[in-house]
């Protein structure tokens, strides 16, 4: 029977965010991990995590950048869909996913939301869910606890403007703008700076380059299922299937011998 089982990339990485206690032991680790980072921040007028921040930032109300997918919201169900009945993402099916809004926190998000509002900290929530899910998007939020705020957007998607495409360095800016931006954390390099086009080895250097952000500035969630990191590897080639994804995918292996 197991040998009927069709190959799928995701599979290995997927068991391990929905099953293993390690995945939950990393989330919730990061997520004290960026508590701790906000007691120091808040005491720092100067501190700023927002690389389009510039100028005096002291008399700005603080804030964080969130993304959402499998940062806040756990897409894990979703994707396991997907690989049960062998289907491959879409726009379309993940949508009616959002619309149904059943969703649950990604291990530790709901704690460090509880710590933003008794801090008085607004989460600004920066997806690249499409703008025509921000209602469903809004009441998943709502429902672990979110107090979205009715004279400001805190919930900043694609394409909601012209000028907010995949890139979040337009949105990023549009908060750092108004609000002194304490931390950002995410689970893909592009949630951080854009990094969009660039190779393996470049997104490795550009990481590096901001090494005294990660931990507390910027706090990174493990993400193997999916991400932009899958994309550089196989050097952004959209025309590939799914075979030659992972052709490429082992060419970017360094193997011992």
């Amino acid at each position: 029977m197991a040998g009927t089982v069709p190959e799928r990339d995701g599979l290995n990485a997927l068991v391990w965010k929905q099953t293993s206690a390690e995945y939950r032991a990393v989330t919730m680790g990061a997520f004290a991990a960026a508590r701790a980072a906000l007691e120091t921040a808040l005491a720092d007028p100067d501190w700023t995590a927002a690389l389009e921040q510039s100028g005096p930032v002291r008399d700005l109300p603080p804030a964080v950048i969130l993304d959402l997918d499998d940062t806040i919201l756990d897409t894990g169900p979703y994707q396991a869909w997907l690989i049960t009945t062998g289907r491959s993402y879409s726009a379309e099916s993940f949508s009616d996913w959002v619309e149904e809004r059943g969703v649950d926190p990604v291990p530790g998000a709901r704690d460090y939301l509880a710590f933003l509002e008794r801090h008085g900290i607004t989460p600004f929530f920066v997806s690249n869910r499409a703008a025509r899910l921000e209602e469903a998007t809004r009441d998943a939020l709502t429902a672990l606890g979110v107090k979205l705020p009715a004279d400001v957007d805190t919930v900043l998607l694609k394409r909601e403007h012209r000028e907010w495409g995949v890139l979040k360095g337009s949105r990023r800016a549009v908060v750092a703008g108004r609000y002194r931006v304490l931390q950002i954390v995410g689970d893909s390099l592009g949630d951080f700076f854009d990094d969009f086009g660039v190779n393996p080895a470049q997104r490795a250097h550009a990481a590096d380059s901001e090494a005294r952000y990660w931990g507390t500035r910027w706090v990174m969630l493990p993400n193997p299922v999916y991400g932009s990191w899958e994309n550089a590897a196989a050097e952004y080639n959209i025309k590939l299937d799914e075979d030659g994804r992972r052709i490429e995918k082992l060419r970017a292996l360094s193997p011992w011998k």
